[in-house]
Formats: C-alpha cells, sequence, structure tokens
C-alpha cells in the first residue's frame, strides 16, 4: 500500500508539473499533455520477426523497425519490468523485457509504439516472441539508460475495448498468447476458494500463487492464475461468484498461465456455476478414506512394502481428494516382485488431456516430539510441477473431515532434493527429496500433507516412498 501510494504521489506530482507548464498564461482551461509524434516509417511486421526468431536469443543487426501496441500494464503491480504488446492488426502477441518499473507512464495500455530492433536479441521461449536484451545466453531487459532509443511512443492510443479478444477457456490456444484476452463464463476451481488471490502459504518456485479458473462445476478445464505479492489485489479473498475475467495470456513451458493487470480485471459478478461451494472445514469429506488407525507420532517409518498393490485406504493415513476422482495409490516397479511406493498422476494417456486433479495424502505427526520429517521421490514422465508438501495442525484438521486449504502451510521449498526432471523426461531411482526440519515453535499435533494438482495439460506423476519422521 505504502509503495503505491508513492508510486501514485510522485506520478501526480510529476504530471502537476509538466501540465502547469504547457497552460498559457491567458488559458486557464484544463491542459493537456504535448504529444510530438515522429516520422518513422515501418521496414517489418511482428509475424516477419516471430517467423525469423529461434529458440536461441539471437542478436537482431538490421536496422528494422516495427509497430506495436501495448496490451499490458504495471500501474496494478502484477507485471515488473516487462510489456506485452499485439501486432497493429491484432494477430500475434509478444513480449518486450525492460529494466524500468512504471513502465505504464510512458506505455500505457493502447499506446502505439514503434521498437527499434537494431542491437536487440530476439528469441523464442514457450512458443512466445521475447525482445529485449542478452542475459544469461537468454533474452533480458533492455538496459534503464537506453530503452527509450529502441521503444519510442507515437501519439496513437487504440481504446482497450478494441484491443481486448473474448474467447471461451476451451478455445485458450497459443493464438492468444501475450495478447489482451476476457475469458467468459469462468470461475475460480473450489480449492482455489478461501485464501487470498496472493497466498504466502501458497506460492511457487517464482513466488507466485496459483490459484486456477475453471468454467464448469466438474472443472475439468482450469487454467492457472498467477498473481503476485505487489498485485494491488493480492490481499482480496478469491471471489467464488462466476463472471469474465481479463488479463494477458501467457504460457511457461508446456502450461499456460493468465495474468491479470488490476482488480478490475476480475468482473466475477454472477452466481456461481454449479452453486456456492460448501463452507471449508466444515463436517466429515465426502470422499476422505482410510484414518481409522490415526496415532500422532514423533517417529515414523513407511515403506509401503506392507499394503496391497493398487490399495489406497491406508487405516494409519488420510487419503483424500477435492477434485476429480483419483487417490494416492500403491504401485510397484517391477511389478509383483519389486519396490512399493505411493502413487498420484492426472496423465489420461496419449492426446487425450489430463485428469484435473487435486488429491492429498495426510501424515499424522506429533510435531513437538519430532525433530525432521523427509521422504523419497520418483519422478516420472514430467509436465508441470505437481507437487507440494504442507503441515496442518490439528486445531485446523479432523481426520476424515473437509479442511480450509488456507490453513496448509507451504513447506515446500525445504525440500531442496525435490527436483523436477527436463519436460517430457523421467527419473529412473528413489533420491531424497531433502529434509524438512521441524522448528521449536510449532508444538502440538497434526499432519503433513502430500498435494497432487494435475490439470489438462500437468500430468506429471509423482512416486512417494519411505517417509520418515524422527
Amino acid at each position: 500500500m505504502k509503495a503505491n501510494f508513492l508510486k501514485l504521489t510522485f506520478f501526480m506530482a510529476t504530471s502537476a508539473l509538466i501540465l502547469t507548464s504547457c497552460v498559457n498564461d491567458d488559458d486557464y482551461g484544463v491542459p493537456t499533455l504535448e504529444c510530438i509524434d515522429q516520422s518513422i516509417t515501418t521496414t517489418k511486421t511482428v509475424q516477419e520477426i516471430y517467423n525469423q526468431a529461434s529458440s536461441s536469443a539471437t542478436l537482431y543487426t538490421g536496422e528494422d523497425i516495427i509497430e506495436a501496441i501495448v496490451v499490458s500494464s504495471d500501474m496494478g503491480g502484477n507485471f515488473y519490468k516487462s510489456l506485452y504488446l499485439t501486432s497493429v492488426d491484432g494477430s500475434l502477441g509478444f513480449n518486450l523485457q525492460v529494466n524500468q518499473v512504471d513502465l505504464f507512464t510512458d506505455y500505457n495500455v493502447g499506446r502505439k509504439v514503434y521498437i527499434k530492433l537494431d542491437g536487440l536479441y530476439t528469441q523464442i521461449r514457450s512458443n512466445t516472441l521475447q525482445i529485449g536484451a542478452l542475459f544469461n545466453n537468454n533474452v533480458g531487459q533492455i538496459p534503464t539508460l537506453t530503452f527509450r532509443n529502441n521503444i519510442i511512443r507515437s501519439c496513437d492510443i487504440t481504446p482497450e475495448e478494441d484491443l481486448v479478444q473474448r474467447i471461451s477457456l476451451s478455445q485458450v490456444n497459443d493464438s492468444y498468447i501475450g495478447k489482451l484476452v476476457e475469458l467468459q463464463n469462468v470461475q475460480f476451481t473450489d480449492a482455489s476458494l478461501n485464501q487470498t488471490y496472493f497466498n504466502t502459504g501458497n506460492v511457487d518456485a517464482g513466488g507466485q500463487t496459483l490459484t486456477y479458473i475453471t468454467d464448469s462445476e466438474n472443472e475439468t478445464i482450469q487454467v492457472p492464475f498467477r498473481t503476485g505479492s505487489f498485485a494491488d489485489y493480492a490481499g482480496t479473498t478469491v471471489s467464488s461468484n462466476s463472471g469474465t475475467i481479463r488479463g494477458i495470456l501467457t504460457k511457461f513451458n508446456s502450461i499456460y498461465q493468465f495474468v491479470s493487470r488490476y482488480e478490475t480485471d476480475i468482473n466475477l459478478t454472477e452466481e456461481r456455476i454449479g452453486g456456492a461451494p460448501a463452507e471449508p472445514g466444515e463436517g466429515e469429506s465426502e470422499f476422505a478414506v482410510g484414518g481409522t488407525d490415526i496415532v500422532f507420532a514423533g517417529s515414523l517409518t513407511e515403506n509401503f512394502e506392507s499394503y496391497a498393490l493398487a490399495q489406497s485406504n491406508f487405516p494409519k493415513y488420510v487419503n483424500d481428494h477435492t477434485e476429480g476422482q483419483r487417490y494416492w495409490q500403491i504401485k510397484q516397479f517391477p511389478a509383483s516382485t519389486g519396490n512399493k511406493y505411493i502413487e498420484m498422476t492426472a496423465f489420461n494417456g496419449n492426446e487425450i488431456p489430463g485428469q484435473a486433479s487435486k488429491s492429498y495424502f495426510f501424515v499424522p505427526v506429533d510435531f513437538g516430539a519430532a525433530n525432521s520429517f523427509t521422504f523419497n521421490k520418483e519422478i516420472r514422465f514430467m509436465a508441470g510441477e505437481a507437487l507440494k508438501v504442507y503441515y496442518i495442525t490439528s486445531a485446523n484438521y479432523t481426520a476424515l473431515n473437509t479442511f480450509n486449504p488456507a490453513n496448509l502451510v507451504n513447506i515446500t521449498s525445504s525440500f531442496t532434493g525435490l527436483v523436477y526432471p527436463a519436460t517430457g523426461q523421467s527419473q529412473n531411482t528413489f533420491t531424497t527429496a531433502g529434509t524438512y526440519t521441524i522448528p521449536s515453535s510449532l508444538t502440538g499435533t497434526g499432519f503433513f500433507v502430500f498435494e497432487y494438482t494435475g490439470t489438462s495439460t500437468i500430468t506429471t506423476t509423482i512416486q512417494i516412498d519411505d517417509i520418515t519422521i524422527n
């Protein structure tokens, strides 16, 4: 809030100075900002630059100029040192990296700009054209002192309503990457509710919170909605209503991610599709199994060898799901003679979208009597990061009951060995995920929780073995 106030104060003060200097001594009407349009001729189209770019950052040496229209904005705090633009015909979106904050003051939404490419680098990453300077062999930010030489604003401004492309969630594809998109008839998944858009207990490796947009009660299609801590709506509770969500469609590896610019982009004012969701943490879970012999102990060693193949009901643990119909389940490799472990995957088969899934495995623990928690993992058929690890106290969860996801405390980052293979690749042995050291301030009883999240595109197979509490 303080940062936004200072930003606004500076902008207003600067604007006041500029406006004052523009007032004619004999005219006390409302002044206007002067805009001097430069005589610039474009020599290439955005599509031509996209066609000649490659997956490697490549220096552009021709004295070519393209024109494009700004569609993103960092005014709301959810974009940082980055601009998304579309070609003037709206056919192609792309990204500019710039080492400058408050870009909205020069490059506001709808502003047409000219980009001088000479000396910049181009690259295709996640099927997105990126333009900028070189950084660690990839496209990075254009330096502060030079970006205005490369990105020249014109006086032309296109109304936002002429730029936005309205589509359904099922229509999301690569042709909309980098564009201003409004998703129609959507809402957030049940598991995304009862938390704020940015939740410190639910962040990914980039420090952002991913909630999920869906368009139906069964939540078959889901698109991650990405929010950072500086977004002006970071502390707002995720809406349970349905409606439209506007923002920029991006892509990370093979996963689409949707990024809104301001809170007003989230226009959820209609009744929820499928009716109001159940209140969190009230009563028994409809789908929880096992949990008939829960023991809160300070030590545990579980290698799953005593369980039957395909078993999902474990008396000592709770197995539950809030999306989809899949549980963590006993698997064995090699078949019949090999090692046993629990496995979860959203994979449905080649050329078939993954099964939207949110599955939980609860392991009871006496936090006050234990010092550490560790496990082994094997990650196969990598298609997106699917595993998070949490703890939840008994004050916030009773075995076999429903729970509020906001009460899960994310400890995933403590497991430094929880490394994923390259996209499409698999690990072939179990290795340690690392160790979580239980802080002395954490006392009483509760559960460690393995959470698997799968979508139509996140289908990675997660295998867990040798859970150890000491």
